[in-house]
């Protein structure tokens, strides 16, 4: 799968990038604890040395942890640590269409207009609460759907699902695009996810000149995440009727 020229919902050089938008899988981040590998201690063989904590305006990494993984199943909060790949500059003489190279995460032009990549062989475990007013970028819907594809070629070399990707990737991005809304509205991420698992109106039917007949849905007896992917803009206009009314 071809990695998008464009691949971000913000972008930005120094944080913070979508300050309204909750945090999610393929966000970056900068100036954030990073831990490397243990090396071998080079005057007492057969002990390893601790790693130093990298930090810094160097120390960038890509938030890759699903969000089922990543948040409590009970209160939607961020849990306390959450996996991030490593992020560098680009090796040099690697480019686009970016083939190859699985265990890199292509992220063009993230900062300062140069290439950077996420070493997903470099991974470390890192605070949420060091999260906080740091991030840089947010990948959108088709960064989404390549960065699962990257994430699956580099751990089972397992490309036959890129239905799933694309829809996955619709799924998160629809989320969080209703998500960051709400809480730009409430100032609180608070609320939303009840709302979410509360019952779908339904869409409304057209006539037979392809006119919406309004007040013509009737109730799924699905919820609204459910239907996330399929009604998307009919869940917008819920949520747009909703703020409206608060």
């Amino acid at each position: 799968m071809e990695f998008p020229a464009e691949p971000y919902q913000y972008r930005r050089d120094d944080p913070f990038a979508g300050p309204d938008r909750p945090v999610s899988q393929g966000d970056v981040f900068i100036d954030i604890p990073l831990v490397g590998p243990a090396l071998r201690d080079p005057k007492q063989a057969g002990t390893w040395r601790a790693p130093k904590v990298k930090i810094g305006p160097k120390a960038l990494g890509l938030f890759i942890t699903h969000p089922c993984a990543s948040r409590s199943r009970d209160t939607y909060e961020l849990t306390e640590f959450v996996s991030i790949a490593r992020v560098v500059k680009c090796p040099d003489r690697w480019g686009p269409p970016w083939d190859g190279y699985y265990s890199y995460v292509p992220l063009p032009s993230l900062r300062d207009g140069q290439n950077y990549v996420a070493k997903l062989d470099e991974v470390c475990s890192v605070p949420t609460e060091a999260l906080v007013g740091q991030r840089i970028a947010c990948l959108n819907e088709h960064g989404l759907e390549a960065l699962f594809h990257r994430l699956a070629m580099n751990a089972l070399r397992f490309p036959e699902t890129p239905t799933h990707y694309k829809t996955e990737a619709q799924r998160l991005t629809y989320e969080i695009n209703l998500w960051e809304r709400w809480a730009a509205h409430y100032s609180t991420e608070g609320g939303f996810q009840d709302w979410l698992d509360e019952p779908f109106e339904g869409q409304p039917r057209e006539d037979a000149d392809g006119n919406v007949i309004d007040g013509s849905q009737q109730p799924t007896g699905t919820t609204r995440r459910e239907v996330l992917v399929w009604n998307y803009d009919e869940l917008g206009d819920e949520l747009t009727a909703k703020l409206a009314k608060d």
